[in-house]
């Protein structure tokens, strides 16, 4: 899985940079990955120490009325609230992508996880061929929130919809993000990859997937 992260300001807001957020303060859902994607995209333009953040809550259409409440000067979205915000005015200061990821049980059976990743694929090659056609499953969970319920296909930049076949995650990356969360102190400790990644299942799977 594939998200979109747009680090996003009200439409009043001096803010045009994410450079101009420093000793601003910024509401994130600390631990989700929208949380770990507006910190990535604040420390690439401004000191760690001038980074300055609080909690948020975790539900996307709370964090949005935060913001226009002026609670914070910033915080991070994921579709569909990216397109409410753009579409309400607000300012899209940065934008990233980062994986989201499937944990799966060792004790769970791999034709089962392998049927499981046969149907994402199938999903994701579909999705793919005709983006306009599947928008609507972005507003599913938010049905009955009128500034969900407001949006039409022509409002979203598809280009912010990224799906890619599933896989296992790669050493490099998975110590890389290990190693920068504990220089958050989200982590601690050494990263280890026999505890860390076990692929024993992900092998397993594959096997059955292709």
């Amino acid at each position: 899985m594939v998200a979109c992260g747009a680090l996003v300001v009200a439409p009043g807001s001096d803010v045009y940079t994410p450079q101009d957020l420093a000793h601003k303060l910024v509401g994130l859902d600390y631990g989700n990955g929208t949380a770990y994607a507006g910190l990535q995209m604040l420390e690439g333009a401004v000191p760690r120490e001038a980074i300055t953040t609080c909690a948020a809550s975790a539900n996307a259409a709370e964090r949005f009325a935060a913001l226009q409440r002026g609670e914070f000067e910033a915080t991070v979205l994921q579709e569909p609230y990216i397109t409410v915000a753009a579409k309400a005015g607000c300012r899209l200061v940065s934008t990233t992508f980062f994986y989201g990821t499937w944990v799966g049980d060792p004790n769970l059976d791999p034709e089962a996880q392998a049927a499981f990743l046969r149907a994402i694929t199938r999903a994701v090659d579909r999705v793919n061929q005709d983006k306009r056609q599947y928008f609507r499953y972005f507003l599913q969970d938010w049905a009955g929130r009128p500034e969900v319920d407001a949006l039409v296909c022509e409002d979203f930049d598809l280009g912010r919809i990224q799906l890619k076949r599933p896989g296992p995650i790669p050493e490099r990356d998975a110590r890389w993000a290990w190693d920068w969360m504990v220089s958050w102190g989200v982590l601690e400790g050494s990263f280890d990859p026999a505890r860390q990644l076990d692929n024993r299942v992900a092998a397993q799977v594959a096997a059955r997937v292709l």
